[in-house]
Order: C-alpha cells, then structure tokens, then sequence
C-alpha cells in the first residue's frame, strides 16, 4: 500500500531510542527540532516528526513514542511510559499531562489532529482516534479508560450503513470521569460534568451534570455548580488547610496553624548530618497591599485577588504565591509552595504560572 506505515518505529528506536537524554537532545537539535532547556526524555522514548517544538522541563516515559507532521509541546508537559501519540498533528499546552499507556491513533486522515490546552490531563489506559480532529480545552480532564473516537463506520454504506467522520470539540474546566465513551460529532460545553460509564454523542451544554447512555443533563444552575458566598469560600479554604495540615503531620513533619501562619517543622537529611528546618506558609488577607512577612515564609496563598505590588515583592523574595480568585501563581517553585500547589489540585484548584 502507498500510505502504510509502521505500527511502532523501530528504526527510530534502534537508532536513538536507547540513548540517554542529553544525547537525544543534542540529536533531535542536529535534526531542527527545537528542543526546550530542562527537556527529559527516558530510556526508549523517541519523538518522530517533520516539525518538533518541545517546551522546557518536558518530560517524556520510557517506552513512549510521539509521532507526527507537526508537533507543538508546550513548557512542563508530561507523557507518562507506554503512551503512544500518533497522529499527524499534535499539540499540547503547558502544564499539560498525559498518564501511562495512553494511544492515540487508528484511522485518521493528512489534516487529522489532536489539540490539548493548557493544565489538562488525560488518565491512564485512554483510547483516542482524531479523525477528523479532537479538541480538548484548558483545564480539562479525561478520566481514565475513556474512549474517544472521531469516525464510526465498519459496514458497507453500500448496504445502507453509515460511515461517520466527525471532530469532536470538548471544552475548557470540562471533568469527564473514567469509562466515557465520547463519539463523533460530540461537543461538551465549558465548565460541564460526564458521569462514570455514560455515552455522549450529541451537544451537552455548558456547566452542567450529564450522565448516562445516551448521556442527558441532570442537573444545572442554579444546583450545579452551585453558587458559593465569600463566606462558603472561607470555610472550603480553612476545611482544606486543615486536610493539608493533617497529611503533612501523616508524613512524620510537625506542622501548626496560627493565625494566618502555617509552620512547618521538618527534618532534612544531608551526607554526613541531619538539619531542623522551619518553614512557614502564610494565608493572605482579603486586598492586602503590604503584609508583614516572617521570617522563614516559603508561599503566600490568598483566596482573593494579590495586589500587583505585593506580587512584586514576594516574587523578589523569593516566595511562591497562589491567587485562587485570579487562578495565578509564581512561575519559579520551591519544595513547600510546590507540596502546596499540588495538594490544592486534589479540590480542583489549578494556577496558571506568571512570568516574573
């Protein structure tokens, strides 16, 4: 046939698939891709491509394969081992990740493609077929064990059967939960909820709760989401440093609340010696401009907006803050404010980094 092509690229894979990292980052350069500062690539891993750009600190599994025309990978994305992305289009935004033994693939067409937006995630054990396209929106996640699949067809249209090949448009803040099969033609609006198990193959409207097969909205607002009062937020936020405070004590640390002060007492190993180290979280004020900072203070979490200049100033310290009001934070990181970042994404908090 004209257009076969390998399954798997054992060419590729023989080549340089075995090699480490900074050598495949100095091959995949000598071929004009352009590859970001930071960019890992594990044992048997390798990218295929005409036109590759790849972001700083990507991150790709062993035994994973990137194939395509062209493929745009953005900052800090992850692809976990065994996954498999075929498709002649690819793009990924930011803070992105794809789990363990994700294929997309299957019969697809030259201007076939899969975009991914920003701070997604696709689970493990996916299926995805873009043909003709697929489109996932920013803060999206796909559960695991999802089918979608942009084409149905299998019996002769010469027999009255249909072949169909549609793209499928899922939207930003979308939670699709594990099991979903989503088909061609589908379109799920922003900020909308998919049941365990149910089936969409039609138009589910924005920032609602569908389930079932064919899934049908069974809630919507005012009842879903709900509608929250500053007051809710505060309670949400201290029920959640509660459960931080208690996880972290779970891991052998020694941390207390105060106030608006949250420390932490944690032993650090060295070579030769052991080190008490005191760290501290602090809570923000609702608009405050200037904030007496203590000694030791790693991140600054507010539940409303930060002020520019306060911005300034504890980027210039050296402090990572969150902004759950504006869904921002630092672009840098250190151990506390990133342990702190990530035990927010459990309540499905997510920020969006600011350049300094």
């Amino acid at each position: 046939m004209l257009t076969t092509k390998p399954r798997f690229p054992i060419r590729e894979m023989v080549l340089y698939g075995w090699m480490p990292s900074f050598l495949k980052r100095v091959v995949y350069r000598m071929m004009g891709h352009q590859i970001g500062r930071g960019a890992h690539f594990s044992f048997g891993s390798v990218i295929c491509g005409g036109k590759v750009s790849i972001g700083r600190d990507f991150s790709q599994g062993f035994f994973s394969m990137i194939r395509g025309e062209t493929i745009n990978i953005g900052a800090r994305v992850k692809i976990g081992a065994m996954s498999m992305l075929d498709t002649p289009h690819l793009t990924i935004g930011e803070d992105s990740k794809i789990n363990e033994q994700v294929f997309v693939g299957g019969l697809q067409f030259p201007h076939s493609s899969l975009r991914i937006g920003r701070h997604s995630q696709i689970q493990q054990l996916s299926f995805i077929n873009p043909a003709p396209s697929v489109t996932i929106g920013d803060d999206t996640s796909i559960g695991g064990h999802c089918l979608i699949f942009g084409h149905q067809s299998w019996l002769s249209v010469f027999d009255g059967y249909s072949a169909d090949f549609r793209p499928i448009e899922i939207g930003n803040n979308v939670g699709v939960a594990w099991r979903v099969f989503v088909g061609a033609g589908a379109k799920i609006g922003d900020g909308a909820m998919i049941g365990t198990n149910s089936v969409v193959n039609r138009t589910i409207p924005p920032r609602c709760l569908a389930t079932g097969s064919p899934a049908k909205v069974v809630s919507q607002a005012p009842y879903f989401p709900r509608t929250l009062t500053g007051e809710d937020r505060e309670s949400i936020l201290r029920d959640i440093i509660a459960e931080m405070i208690g996880y972290l004590n779970g891991f052998g640390m020694d941390c207390r609340h105060s106030g608006n002060v949250i420390e932490i007492r944690r032993m650090q190993k060295g070579w030769l010696s052991c080190s008490n180290i005191l760290e501290r979280i602090l809570l923000g004020d609702a608009g405050a401009d200037t904030v007496a900072v203590p000694d030791g203070t790693r991140a600054y979490l507010s539940l409303t907006a930060i002020p520019k200049s306060l911005r300034e100033r504890l980027t210039k310290e050296q402090i990572v803050w969150a902004d759950i009001e504006s869904r921002e934070r630092a672009d840098f990181s250190n151990d506390l404010g990133e342990e702190l970042i990530q035990f927010l994404r459990r309540y499905g908090v997510r920020f969006y980094r600011v350049p300094a």
